[in-house]
């Protein structure tokens, strides 16, 4: 987890497929020569904003980025894509999408061979290789125990597989419909109908606007979010929208995951969590919360001309909000709920600049007394995920510690968990580097604020409890009723 693999370089022989799994692990000239194909006509535009789930805004941000600093926007994406724990296989299906087979052959000795058929030569119109997609999910899943997911793509697979096979049972019988009757979706949700406030779906789009593309929040792989005003009240509409959904069984794992995100927020009700005001399965199904003005962490940390940067009183109030949350989330019910994906893009602020959490659909029921349980697959955002998860698929509330403490690392720096640029690309290593050197905090804290005594105490704390939340062994980092408490102390 702390930085890449190690020991990777493109020899001359044919690499073993399960040494070359992950985007990563592409050794560096292959990845840029598959680069400067993807230049040619900016095809990685057009892949990042089709397949990756990826909008105009991010696309054209990472191209005046590599502009500035001379770097090849192709790769960058390749790179961002990789640090969501993506396959190669994955990269290969989706080139083959977009019928770059060029770029296939360059990586296809890393794709079991069963795959390239997806591989059209001259004179092809490609129609095959789509038709062969479907079967991917499945086969990839069996083939690869150890698959990685995160927030971009079709395959963040958020349960094990037991669980899944009894939850999603009626999403695999094919694509969805716009009854509700035929609905995988409501089938899963009928015991939660009766607790969560309908909506159609004709209010919703009048809410909207019919869907007005002025009102889009934000995109991701599977839907877009909308704001909407709804009996004089604004919300957040998400909307699954099945023409970005390529296969039965992306459709069932997103379907999946929104079922599961339903079911945690309709159970966990408290100040720091986004609160669900409703649901609505006609058409596209859709999923409303709260509106939180606010927007989220993530854009106020790291917005390229934000209105006013965060205060460090806010930040606090953040950091103490957000563990606030998750206290709760560990500790309400006989099991504790852990959220599997916190980061600042997860961290939601309101008008005030207090935080709620939100998107659930990775959130998981741990074992009792919190002990770890070793689960079929690991997910979430790579940056965020402990060595004890991603190599041996250990899951407990101590992750959730983990990934908050790389927050608090962010909120105190203002610097991403993740940069290609740093020497330390994760910031992890960073402060630990600086640990160790005994660098002062004030060489460390975000430079878009001045300084004083009161701001390096702040930023100190934070750090501390950073260094604390992200210890290696997760037995000695504290529960998240510890870290609140000292993140509240005077």
């Amino acid at each position: 987890m702390d930085g890449k693999p190690s020991g990777l370089s493109g020899a001359a022989t044919v690499p073993s497929l399960s040494n070359f799994v992950y985007i990563y692990d592409i050794p560096r000239m292959e990845k840029k020569r598959l680069a400067a194909l993807l230049e040619v006509d900016n095809k990685w535009y057009e892949l990042g904003e089709k397949q990756m789930g990826y909008n105009t805004i991010e696309l054209d941000s990472t191209q005046r980025c590599c502009q500035r600093n001379n770097r090849s926007p192709a790769e960058d994406l390749l790179d961002k894509w990789g640090n969501y724990n993506h396959t190669i296989t994955e990269l290969f299906v989706v080139l083959g999408r977009e019928k770059l087979y060029s770029c296939m052959e360059l990586i296809k000795r890393y794709v079991d061979p069963r795959y390239h058929v997806l591989i059209k030569h001259s004179g092809s119109d490609g129609r095959n290789a789509t038709a062969n997609m479907a079967t991917f999910s499945d086969a990839n899943a069996n083939n690869n125990p150890k698959l990685p997911n995160g927030h971009r793509g079709a395959h963040r697979l958020k349960e094990d597989a037991a669980d899944q096979k009894a939850k999603g049972a009626a999403a695999l019988n094919g694509n969805p419909s716009n009854s509700k009757e035929n609905s995988p979706f409501a089938n899963e949700l009928a015991d939660l109908t009766s607790l969560i406030p309908k909506i159609s779906y004709e209010e919703l789009t009048a809410a909207t606007d019919n869907w007005s593309e002025r009102n889009i929040l934000g995109k991701g792989g599977f839907g877009t979010v909308y704001r909407g005003n709804f009996k004089h009240t604004f919300m957040a509409i998400k909307k699954i929208d099945y023409n970005k959904v390529k296969s039965s069984e992306a459709e069932r794992i997103q379907l999946q995951q929104s079922f599961n995100e339903l079911r945690f927020l309709n159970s966990c009700r408290h100040d720091n969590i986004v609160p669900l005001f409703g649901y609505c399965l006609e058409k596209e199904p859709c999923l409303v919360y709260q509106f939180m003005p606010g927007g989220s962490l993530d854009k106020s940390l790291f917005a390229r001309r934000p209105a006013s940067p965060l205060t460090w009183k806010e930040r606090m109030n953040i950091a103490v909000g957000t563990a606030r949350g998750l206290q709760y989330l560990h500790t309400f019910g006989d099991k504790p709920f852990i959220h599997g994906d916190i980061k600042p893009g997860n961290i939601l602020l309101n008008e005030y600049k207090q935080a709620r959490i939100g998107d659930f659909g990775l959130t998981r029921q741990g074992a009792l007394q919190d002990s770890a349980t070793v689960v079929s697959r690991v997910y979430g955002t790579r940056p965020y995920i402990p060595k004890e998860f991603y190599d041996r698929r250990e899951l407990s509330t101590k992750v959730d510690t983990y990934s908050f403490g790389v927050v608090l690392y962010e909120i105190g720096t203002g610097l991403r968990a993740w940069d290609e640029r740093r020497t330390d690309k994760h910031l992890k290593d960073y402060i630990a580097r600086a640990v160790q050197e005994q660098i002062h905090v004030s060489q460390l804290a975000d430079k878009s604020l001045p300084m004083d005594t009161e701001a390096w105490l702040c930023c100190y704390k934070l750090l501390r409890i950073g260094h604390l939340c992200t210890t290696d062994d997760p037995k000695l980092r504290p529960d998240m009723v510890g870290v609140m408490w000292q993140l509240d102390a005077a």
